[in-house]
């Protein structure tokens, strides 16, 4: 038999097969027509002629599967009315992760891991075919045990069980997840500073101080202070004087506030 005929042929068994098609299925069709090498060879053709074309060939459930493209789902659904999607419940998910990576396994150590009922999930799983029976365990009372079937790997997209992620690759995933020490930094509340604490300046403001230091008498006016004796205060308040007694510069006229006002003094007496 000719290379293009069996090409033809596989081509058109994949599109009638609503199952993936293994090369030992394909090979109990061919009988004595073509050998396994040349049907593998055969079908890895196809995979890479269907990536320029609407349809694709995906390896999928131990086998090749003629399919649309996910880009097409939506337009699929829509003709099809399919308005609803099988979902697996949060405790399905569970169970059946278990089952995947701990398979063959009874319903008892099922319960063991999870810590709760799950005959009722078990049952759910075993009527969508997700999960079937693998004979009975060599134990007191001979309990049932589960496994994946290959309904489970078309369901994931999966080649085969050595598909499933590792323990190795959630770690990986955990710890790409993790905020590194120096963006936790970023969200640490500052310090509280004590009310009038003169020794932080507001972002922007200068760190140094005016070079002389102003008072304010009662009256709202600003005087200079006498050489040599600085008024502590908190900065942009300084000290008060006594009530009725302006303060005046060594010079005896009125000091000048730091913005250019002149200070207020109180009225002069007649």
């Amino acid at each position: 038999m000719e290379r293009n005929e069996i090409k033809s042929i596989v081509e058109n068994l994949l599109l009638a097969s609503d199952q993936p098609v293994s090369p030992d299925r394909l090979l109990q069709t061919f009988v004595n027509g073509a050998d396994r090498a040349e049907l593998t060879a055969v079908l890895d053709e196809l995979t890479e002629e269907y990536q320029s074309k609407s349809l694709q060939i995906v390896q999928v459930a131990e086998g090749y599967q003629l399919c649309t493209r996910p880009e097409y789902s939506d337009w699929i659904r829509k003709f099809l009315k399919l308005d609803k999607t099988f979902r697996l419940s949060q405790a399905a998910l569970d169970t059946l992760s278990i089952i995947a990576y701990k398979q063959p396994i009874t319903r008892t150590e099922i319960e063991a891991i999870r810590g709760v009922d799950s005959s009722g999930v078990a049952r759910t799983l075993l009527e969508k075919k997700i999960v079937g029976p693998a004979g009975r365990k060599d134990v007191p009372g001979k309990p049932i045990m589960y496994r994946t079937t290959q309904k489970f790997l078309e369901y994931f997209g999966l080649k085969d069980l050595t598909e499933l992620p590792t323990l190795e690759d959630f770690s990986e995933e955990i710890q790409g997840e993790k905020v590194s020490p120096q963006a936790e930094m970023l969200f640490e509340s500052p310090a509280e500073d004590l009310p009038g604490d003169p020794a932080q300046d507001l972002p922007g403001d200068p760190a140094e101080a005016p070079p002389q230091e102003v008072a304010q008498n009662p009256s709202g006016g600003l005087t200079e202070d006498s050489p040599g004796e600085p008024t502590q205060g908190s900065p942009g308040e300084p000290a008060q004087s006594s009530p009725g007694e302006p303060v005046q510069s060594s010079l005896g006229e009125p000091t000048q506030g730091s913005l250019g006002d002149p200070a207020q003094d109180p009225p002069s007496q007649e």
